[in-house]
């Protein structure tokens, strides 16, 4: 694509609405990259085609998924996926969302997920190291407060727990400045800020594992590490999996007959 032909393309989306048909067709003749420069120079969001779209959504996936301690199938592990919506990413993975309707009306986006634990982000009904690891897709751009929305997941996470987020880079989407919607973004989210938010509020609770890690712009990828040695759940043993029969053998059965807890 020549220089006179990518400077027409500014001009015409600067001039017009990027999501009207005859901008998305001209788009349709550039590439990625140059689709990605021409988002940035013109303060409007990225557009992605055809496969291109579900390539960006699996190297978001993968790149959250890297928050699972290492060596464990997700079948084995306890995570969470918040602020799911419709992305449920894995069957394992537990999905929590402020709502299971649709909140475009209200000013949020996407579908929700008609069967997800309902939960502020920021008040998690778990224990402290309970979780194995948590996932947040386009998700922690709508909190006012991320550093103390963490700092919460941090708490609830195992020690060698992960959080993986995937966060829309404000440079390739839209301005927060400019978003009136009640759910929509609160903040401008971009690699160097968040490694900035990371260095002086959780450097001493977390280590930064990855940032930015794939090529599409629209978004970026960060992967929090809890210190300390990871343990998963491991099925009980001794008392604790006796049968009911061996109990009553003991004496330590509860019933009408003989009311007894015994441990």
């Amino acid at each position: 694509m020549s220089a006179c032909d990518f400077d027409e393309m500014i001009a015409t989306v600067n001039g017009g609405n990027v999501l009207s048909e005859a901008i998305l067709n001209k788009l349709r003749t550039f590439s990625i990259v140059e689709r990605e420069l021409i988002s940035r120079r013109t303060r409007t969001i990225t557009v992605y085609f055809g496969d291109e779209v579900a390539a960006v959504r699996q190297a978001e996936e993968t790149a959250a998924l890297g928050a699972m301690p290492r060596g464990y199938p997700i079948s084995a592990l306890n995570g969470l996926n918040i602020g799911c919506g419709n992305r449920r990413i894995d069957p394992a993975l537990l999905a929590v969302d402020i709502s299971r309707e649709e909140l475009k009306k209200q000013g949020g986006h996407g579908a929700a997920s008609s069967n997800a634990l309902l939960a502020m982000s920021d008040q998690l009904p778990f224990a402290s190291e309970t979780i194995d690891f948590i996932v947040a897709l386009h998700m922690l751009e709508h909190v006012h407060n991320p550093v103390e929305v963490l700092r919460h997941w941090l708490d609830k996470l195992k020690p060698g727990g992960g959080i993986g987020l995937v966060l829309p880079d404000w440079r390739y989407s839209w301005d927060a400045r400019h978003d009136e919607s009640a759910y929509g973004h609160k903040w401008n989210a971009e690699p160097d800020l968040v490694r900035h938010l990371w260095q002086e509020n959780l450097a001493e609770i977390c280590a930064l594992e990855a940032l930015d890690t794939y090529p599409y712009k629209l978004s970026f990828d960060v992967v929090l590490r809890k210190p300390g040695e990871f343990r998963p759940f491991v099925l009980p043993t001794g008392q604790r999996a006796e049968s009911g029969a061996a109990r009553f053998r003991r004496g330590a059965f509860l019933s009408l007959e003989t009311p007894v807890i015994v441990a």
